[in-house]
């Protein structure tokens, strides 16, 4: 199942920040607590969401949170609430809530709708091209996402980045990064095909033109091949 028009034309809502300013800022840069957010405590969390991308033509807030709510996940962050609250006394039960739903629920659901923005930005320019939504072990083994063809051909792969992810520079996520970039040139030498990273800013592709540039440039060759 690839990105399809309908898809593309609907207009999905993302998740506010119920929270304020303030206590967010405060648990976010909390590092002590990220290890409750990570895949072994709650779970790959982009790749049950693109499961449930998947499974449904009726994509919503509410599904997905009916698709990762199962019993043994509910449970598991009740647990993680039961921790925080003990930890952090000095704030409001109902703000730790919020926190954990958002940091779980919303920024996984609004970090996919933005990928769907992008594609949808991509499609838009480039109508003749076909993007498909890659399977989860392509994307974990290749670093690959989506995958565009024309006349159902191969013609590039790619992996989509808050730009945030461009400025990483902690030796862990220099290692992560080193690791991607084996991934990226192991996907090339498989498929034969270029690997683009795209980048997106405030919901939105970043360094537009070149981006399309850099797509022109890669169907002016696959046109001469």
């Amino acid at each position: 199942m690839g990105f399809s028009t309908e898809s593309l034309q609907t207009v999905y809502i993302m998740y506010r920040n119920p929270l304020s300013e303030k206590v967010y800022s405060k648990l976010n840069k909390n590092r002590s607590i990220n290890r409750f957010f990570n895949q072994k405590s709650v779970g790959k969390c982009m790749e049950l969401i693109n499961d449930y991308y998947h499974s449904t033509k009726n994509f919503c807030k509410l599904g997905w949170e009916n698709y990762y709510l199962t019993e043994e996940r509910t449970k598991r962050l009740n647990e993680i609430y039961l921790i925080l609250r003990e930890k952090h006394q000095d704030i409001l039960a109902v703000d730790l809530s919020d926190f954990i739903f958002l940091r779980v629920i919303a920024q996984t659901y609004n970090g996919f709708l933005t990928e769907l923005n992008i594609i949808k930005i991509l499609q838009e320019n480039f109508p003749k091209l076909y993007f498909e939504r890659t399977t989860n072990d392509l994307d974990a083994n290749y670093f690959t996402d989506f995958q565009t063809y024309t006349n159902s051909k191969l013609v590039f792969g790619g992996q989509i980045k808050p730009i945030s992810y461009k400025y990483m520079s902690t030796p862990y996520q220099l290692k992560q990064k080193k690791n991607h970039q084996i991934q990226k040139e192991a996907y090339i030498k498989l498929f034969k095909v270029p690997h683009m990273l795209l980048y997106y800013d405030n919901n939105d592709l970043y360094d537009k033109q070149k981006v399309f540039n850099k797509i022109n440039i890669i169907l002016t060759f696959k046109n001469k091949q």
